[in-house]
């Protein structure tokens, strides 16, 4: 008689359990009538995915060193093993081969535009120029570069670069970029050391829906 009462003490365990885990998963339980009992319900979510296609902007601004050397007109360097000077040099300035260009690279797949500006610190704007070689600047396309400001020396100017997977078509590691030189002219006043004598500022915007540089410039002139 002891076992048999465990056994239904154990029974009775497994009956609470039981409703216990229907109760768990939504199920009434122990209702004499369905009348009092709540309606359930659940919400229904959706996600819209567009087919429009994400645009991933990547652009290259690589600087060249930027540094100049300015040399005094009869400027002579000796030669020990000749124990003879040089002829005298002339003046001007110099730069190693690269180190005055700015080169940007569209990887987007939208294309870009802005500017390019130049100025020269006003310490030593009486006596040093800092501008653009517009003239050998290297550009993919005649419609893609443009000199804003015509005065000499050049100060600002203008680039549009073509979505890249344009390029992509005929050459997938092809990208349109553009190459800017500066250069510094006049005859500064001695000075020691390395000097800021100017600065140059890139301006990037995105083109999607241009085609050019004209179009590009007239619908953003006034963020330029």
């Amino acid at each position: 008689m002891r076992n048999f009462g465990r056994l239904k003490k154990a029974a009775a365990v497994m009956a609470v359990a039981a409703v216990c885990v229907s109760m768990n998963i939504g199920t009434v339980a122990n209702a004499e009538t369905l009348d009092d009992v709540e309606t359930n319900s659940a919400d229904v979510t959706a996600t819209y995915e567009s087919s429009e296609t994400e645009i991933v902007y990547s652009v290259d601004i690589t600087w060249g060193s930027l540094e100049f050397t300015y040399t005094e007109a009869g400027a002579q360097t000796w030669d020990p093993s000749t124990h003879t000077y040089s002829e005298a040099e002339e003046g001007g300035w110099s730069y190693e081969e690269g180190s005055n260009i700015l080169t940007i690279t569209n990887h987007s797949n939208s294309a870009v535009g802005g500017t390019v500006k130049c100025e020269t610190d006003e310490t030593y704007a009486e006596t040093i120029t800092l501008s653009m070689d517009a003239d050998n600047a290297v550009y993919e396309d005649s419609n893609h570069f443009s000199v804003i400001n015509s005065a000499d020396p050049v100060t600002w100017v203008g680039y549009f670069l073509s979505d890249a997977s344009d390029f992509a078509l005929e050459n997938p590691d092809g990208a349109d970029y553009v190459e800017i030189p500066f250069e510094l002219s006049g005859d500064p006043d001695e000075f020691e050391g390395s000097v800021t004598v100017g600065t140059v500022t890139v301006k990037l915007l995105s083109a999607t829906g241009h085609t050019s540089w004209g179009s590009f410039f007239s619908q953003n002139y006034s963020s330029l």
